[in-house]
């Protein structure tokens, strides 16, 4: 679905994605998961903050398939057992919770819990954190049809996409989907939610180059951007702009707005729309993010 604001402005409504609870995670578990369950995968170990969307759709698709599930979480335990949203939904999914005190020793963790699993007779799936995943980006190369279908339908072709940007797969298959699909001046710009440029700007270039070798796509040369000036003070850090925009998002937007995510992009998106006096039509990718809203 997406949302016209204005006559400038559009949203892609991933936050209704009707699967897993929504957002980009789910519908890379909706990819994810058919190799899951085509190579007859009977367990799952992946990673993720106590608030992680990811984390929560695997959670989700491994209860309703019946497999066994165990994550390696990093953050405060005493809020993850405590706060409500995706950290709820992991605690009743049934899943194994591991904590790692530092983040070092969350692959550590992981390997350890891949082990445990196949000593016991089982055939473990190991997922990296947010999904980060070839079938993670196809979804995304392929829900470019989606707008590629709105475009034609509504006379309407973005020049700039805007979306959080985190382990970074999400863009990388907006931009390779990009190529497939022929949007030859449409510039996609990531909101870093916590890494620093240098850093997501690299695995972002280097996972899209991937995705376009894997998936026969023509490689465009697209240049990854992605701006940490918005982050806020760092992963799941706000201040008082960026809570007062959350906290007004169904009101002003008709549409929920976290602030560790989608709410962070947006934020980061109105600033540097204004700082550079962007012209053109502008499409925010909204990930998610509702029930990072509603954990408190």
């Amino acid at each position: 679905m997406i949302q016209k604001l204005d006559l400038n402005l559009a949203v892609f409504r991933d936050d209704l994605y009707p699967s897993l609870g929504g957002g980009n995670k789910g519908r890379k578990m909706d990819y994810i998961g058919k190799t899951i369950l085509c190579d007859q995968y009977d367990s799952i170990i992946t990673t993720g903050g106590i608030q992680s969307n990811h984390c929560r759709a695997v959670a989700i698709f491994a209860a309703r398939h019946k497999l066994r599930c165990t994550f390696v979480l990093h953050g405060d335990k005493e809020r993850y057992n405590s706060e409500s949203g995706n950290a709820k939904v992991i605690r009743l999914s049934g899943a194994k919770i591991v904590f790692a005190k530092e983040p070092s020793d969350i692959s550590i963790l992981m390997d350890h819990a891949m082990d445990d699993y196949s000593n016991s007779g089982f055939n473990p799936y190991y997922i990296w954190g947010g999904g980060h995943t070839m079938e993670g980006g196809l979804a995304y190369i392929e829900a470019i049809k989606v707008l590629k279908d709105y475009t034609v339908s509504e006379n309407w072709h973005p020049d700039y996409i805007f979306l959080a940007s985190g382990t970074g797969s999400t863009q990388a298959g907006i931009m390779a989907g990009l190529d497939k699909f022929d949007f030859h001046n449409t510039s996609v710009i990531g909101i870093s939610v916590g890494r620093n440029s240098a850093h997501a700007e690299n695995v972002v270039q280097e996972f899209y180059n991937e995705l376009c070798s894997k998936y026969n796509i023509k490689n465009n040369m697209r240049k990854a951007i992605v701006l940490d000036e918005y982050l806020c003070g760092g992963y799941a850090k706000s201040n008082y702009e960026l809570d007062s925009l959350s906290l007004n998002s169904i009101k002003d937007f008709g549409f929920i707005l976290d602030t560790t995510y989608s709410g962070k992009a947006f934020f980061g998106m109105q600033k540097f729309i204004k700082e550079n006096k962007l012209k053109g039509r502008i499409l925010f990718w909204h990930t998610g993010g509702t029930f990072n809203f509603l954990a408190k």
